[in-house]
């Protein structure tokens, strides 16, 4: 059995990498002990893995299923070697973190630096992500998402679940008028997110014993949170809006709150998510305990919508 550890972990590396060529550059060995290594593999198993013509290479069904187990392999390796190597250097390297776009801006990015100030001695590469992130291909060690679709292998750790609001500006209103049921919603220009993945044009509304799901529509859709925010705003129209893209727009006046004693029941979750392994990186620990602590519980930014939530019980 210890002699196929070598070539599963070459082949891993072709799997992962997508050629031989790069695999090779990678593990800094020739191509050909690449290939080698690989044939004698599926020589031992008995089993193609690897479908080959001349410009490229997938995987056969059983490539898959071994190229998952042996990214578990190499991750418990690459941990258990990290963890005996300098028991007090823990928090020391580097932290590859992805954060969604538009919450990392406006909530993690500010409180970055006094991450840093803790440990001094990590340093930080974040990446601002708008699409579908993929972990471990690209090489993050924490990705901070609010999306619910996870990847497969992959560990999901809540931190919070962001409130919505139902807000237009005080112009939009007093020309269109103020909705009093959501069912009304439907005479209304309603602006909707419209990414890659999804489309939040169902809004779902609780009072009491009553509940409903109004199909919204409206002459503006747009991939981007922030940018609805900003039509809103504008006075462009009425949009169903996650609370903690709200700065003092409610407090200022800018945007007022519709259908205040009914609940949105959508919840965003903020989840902390990273590969599944026996034991977690120190330095993604610390990490994801900063942020927990910084977001606090409820989320600061829900603070000066107290009495909006209170209004909904």
């Amino acid at each position: 059995m210890l002699e196929l550890l070598e070539p599963i972990a070459i082949f891993t590396h072709v799997a992962r990498a997508g050629s031989f060529s790069a695999a090779a550059r990678k593990l800094g060995i020739s191509k050909s002990k690449v290939s080698t290594q690989v044939a004698d593999l599926e020589h031992k198993l008995g089993i193609q893995l690897i479908q080959r013509t001349t410009r490229s290479l997938s995987l056969t069904e059983a490539g898959n299923m071994l190229y998952e187990q042996g990214e578990e392999l190499l991750r418990d390796v690459e941990q258990s070697v990290a963890s005996v190597h300098n028991l007090n250097e823990s928090t020391r390297g580097v932290l590859k973190v992805g954060i969604s776009q538009s919450f990392g801006t406006m909530h993690i990015i500010p409180a970055l630096p006094d991450f840093m100030a803790k440990h001094p001695e990590l340093s930080l590469q974040v990446s601002l992500l708008d699409h579908k992130v993929d972990v471990v291909n690209e090489g993050l060690d924490l990705l901070l998402t609010m999306s619910e679709q996870l990847p497969l292998g992959m560990v999901a750790r809540p931190l919070m679940k962001s409130q919505f609001v139902l807000v237009a500006s005080p112009d939009y209103v007093a020309k269109h008028g103020e909705p009093k049921r959501p069912e009304e919603l439907v005479e209304h220009n309603c602006l909707v997110y419209h990414g890659e993945w999804h489309e939040h044009s169902t809004w779902q509304f609780k009072r009491g014993e009553d509940y409903c799901e109004i199909g919204v529509s409206g002459n503006f859709k747009v991939d981007n949170a922030p940018a609805l925010k900003s039509a809103a705003v504008s006075g462009l129209g009425v949009v169903y809006l996650a609370s903690y893209l709200l700065e003092d727009e409610i407090e200022k006046g800018t945007l007022v709150p519709l259908l205040r004693d009914w609940q949105l029941t959508n919840h965003l979750p903020l989840q902390a998510v990273y590969p599944r392994r026996k034991h977690l990186a120190p330095k993604v620990s610390v990490f994801i305990e900063f942020i927990k602590e910084h977001i606090g519980t409820p989320p600061y930014w829900d603070k000066n919508l107290a009495s909006l939530y209170e209004e909904r019980k």
